[in-house]
């Protein structure tokens, strides 16, 4: 037949930007969340702002405790789990209470607020973020340091009230001196007064900035006594991570990515509760392929 001088429309050229469109998909990410809630529960903590905001706020502890790791001395009225077992251990009595909320916390959530909501745990967040790296350390010295920190609770519960009250007083004077004491014969006389053990948490503080940038969350990962008692409940917690077998190419993105240096290619892919995660989802962010999600129950 006669051709006509109408020109032929290519059926891709009409529907396939139209069909590309419409296979995007806008992934989102875990990691902006967590930094707002995470510097949110910090900010609450430390109460510092809300006493700025609020000065009806009295900053009085109350009775609520939540298992992370916090100052003795901060103006929050939530205040943590070491707190509490610390003030019940002074008047010797056992700390059920304090004890039975990470455990119950733990089989429910897991370590899900030392990922999200510990200010501590957000303290080394930021330090890692500065550096701009993950790193690991030889898998067998990490799975020694990883048993040793069952070790550090029972001292912990020993020196945890005493160490936090001794950084208050130590530092108290900077934190209300005015420009005009701070004068060469001031400062000498106040460093002359400070106790042996104030320059002890000095040297302890400076130990652990250094620790959390030489190894990401050194702190959850090896000395935290909150970490590990929740421990005991995490690994059969209802909340925890689903990898899709289908949609992993095993490229370790995620391993490498993970603070905590957990194997995820070598646990089960239908639901894995590694004792050592905390549920930060940096290894979802990592995957290209988007295998991993959160699973509960």
């Amino acid at each position: 037949m006669e051709k006509t001088g109408v020109p032929e429309v290519k059926a891709e050229q009409t529907t396939g930007f139209r069909a590309r469109l419409g296979r995007i998909k806008v992934r989102g990410y875990y990691w902006p969340v967590r930094t707002i809630v995470q510097l949110g529960f910090f900010v609450l903590f430390s109460g510092i702002g809300i006493m700025s905001l609020v000065p009806a706020f009295n900053g009085t502890r109350s009775w609520v405790v939540l298992p992370i790791v916090s100052s003795v001395k901060s103006q929050a009225q939530v205040t943590s789990t070491m707190d509490a077992i610390t003030l019940f251990l002074e008047n010797g009595l056992f700390p059920w209470l304090p004890l039975g909320i990470m455990l119950v916390v733990g089989a429910i959530l897991g370590r899900f607020m030392c990922g999200w909501i510990c200010p501590v745990g957000f303290l080394q967040d930021v330090i890692t973020s500065v550096k701009g790296r993950v790193d690991s350390v030889e898998k067998r010295a990490h799975l020694y340091w990883i048993r040793l920190k069952y070790v550090l609770v029972v001292l912990t519960f020993l020196i945890s009230g005493s160490l936090g009250l001794a950084v208050y007083y130590g530092w108290r004077f900077l934190g209300t001196a005015q420009s005009s004491d701070l004068t060469f014969g001031n400062l000498s006389s106040w460093f002359g007064h400070i106790s042996a053990l104030t320059w002890l948490n000095v040297v302890v503080l400076v130990g652990f900035v250094y620790a959390a940038w030489r190894i990401p969350r050194f702190w959850c990962r090896y000395v935290c006594p909150v970490g590990a008692i929740m421990a005991v409940t995490q690994k059969n917690s209802l909340l925890g991570m689903h990898r899709d077998p289908i949609k992993c190419s095993e490229c370790k993105e995620c391993e490498t990515a993970c603070p905590m240096q957990i194997p995820i290619l070598d646990l089960d892919w239908k639901k894995f509760n590694d004792s050592e995660c905390i549920l930060c989802m940096a290894c979802i962010d990592a995957c290209p392929a988007g295998a991993l999600s959160p699973k509960f129950p």
